[in-house]
């Protein structure tokens, strides 16, 4: 069955994501680059079958202490932080970045997905900010500049699209963006 998508409404969404948020946020606290922390955020460090509830990124990579992994699987290594959250934190971060997302459209056109990962459409400020990748850009730089937190942007014509972007190539992608369209659905999807 073919679709005709040129039928379809076809908007600029963006969906962020905050890379390892409460780890990140945690390496941002302790001054350390979230790319280059060790950080593993559990919520009880004193039961050993606590749960992970994040691992900055060198964590995944090196020791594969991902999100729901459990506090006996931590090695010991000198090299890691292991902190419990502090989700008032957590909060008051998350509020600045979606004052940041505010500066570049309404409250009508940002969706809040999780703490961490938002969806936004641009269409409506591309005529003040530029196209959806340069929007895109400037809220990695800004989110950045303001918070030292890193955030990976899936970009869309609908909110399907941009959510698998975001999942399935802006999160591995060098500079954190990734386009899905219409007609890259034979490709992608």
């Amino acid at each position: 069955m073919d679709i005709d998508y040129s039928t379809l409404p076809k908007r600029s969404i963006l969906c962020v994501d905050v890379k390892s948020f409460f780890a990140s946020v945690e390496a941002v606290r302790r001054k350390i680059h979230p790319l280059d922390a060790y950080i593993v955020v559990i919520a009880n460090k004193q039961r050993p079958g606590a749960v992970v509830l994040a691992s900055s990124p060198l964590v995944k990579r090196e020791f594969g202490i991902n999100t729901g992994s459990r506090a006996y699987s931590i090695p010991n290594d000198p090299r890691l932080i292991i902190v419990e959250p502090s989700m008032k934190l957590y909060l008051k971060v998350n509020n600045m970045i979606m004052n940041i997302y505010k500066r570049f459209v309404s409250d009508d056109d940002l969706h809040v997905y999780s703490i961490d990962e938002a969806l936004i459409d641009v269409t409506a400020s591309e005529k003040l900010f530029g196209d959806k990748f340069e929007i895109a850009h400037k809220i990695q730089r800004t989110i950045f500049k303001e918070l030292k937190l890193i955030v990976t942007i899936g970009i869309g014509d609908n909110l399907l699209l941009s959510k698998l972007a975001l999942d399935n190539q802006a999160k591995n992608a060098a500079n954190g963006l990734a386009y899905w369209s219409y007609d890259s659905i034979k490709d992608t999807v």
